[in-house]
């Protein structure tokens, strides 16, 4: 065990017992001779590791080992208002835990935007350091960006297709078509957060 982990809470609560008691009253003062009162409350001080990367959500150790990786069933899929920028179009992606048990996400939704008419657009995931492990409470919800334009980025003609908007949550198979239309001539998503 590092000594550190045991030391630094001591050293913590005694910082922290010493900036709560006043000088002690010299011999021969009046208030040493009188009786005083005092009452002090306790701070609980927990020391962590340092974090390599922030963590989406804190959630104490019993849970995160009970919590298993999310399943289709587990997940309902759907989306904010389409927001846009020029040409420039985003949408974020929400996945809420609907059980009753904690589960875990981790990695990059699928996302597809398809024409019944022509070809399908698959999105590019947009370069990350790492996914993080998140672990959803009952009800919580984990978010995506998702972002496409209406201009081709080879050309720089205007986007002529819209299609519909078709996820698969990280890790899982069931695809779930939004009633969201989005450019078909590029696209990135984010992995979840």
């Amino acid at each position: 065990m590092n000594m550190w982990n045991v030391s630094l809470p001591v050293a913590v609560a005694a910082l922290l017992a010493g900036c709560a008691s006043g000088p002690a009253p010299q011999a021969g003062s009046a208030d040493a001779t009188t009786p005083v009162a005092t009452t002090h409350t306790a701070t609980p001080v927990t020391a962590t590791a340092p974090l390599l990367a922030p963590a989406a959500t804190v959630v104490p150790p019993e849970v995160r080992q009970d919590a298993v990786p999310c399943a289709d069933t587990d997940l309902v899929v759907s989306h904010r208002p389409l927001e846009s920028q020029g040409s420039e179009y985003r949408v974020v992606l929400e996945f809420e835990n609907v059980t009753s048990k904690s589960c875990t996400l981790q990695g990059y939704p699928g996302a597809d935007i398809v024409d019944k008419d022509g070809p399908t657009l698959h999105v590019e995931r947009r370069q990350q350091i790492a996914a993080p492990l998140l672990t959803l409470a009952p009800g919580e919800i984990a978010t995506a960006d998702l972002q496409a334009s209406d201009v081709h980025r080879e050309t720089e003609s205007p986007c002529e297709n819209w299609g519909l908007v078709v996820i698969t949550a990280p890790n899982m198979f069931q695809q779930r078509q939004l009633d969201l239309r989005l450019p078909m001539c590029s696209a990135l998503i984010s992995s979840v957060t």
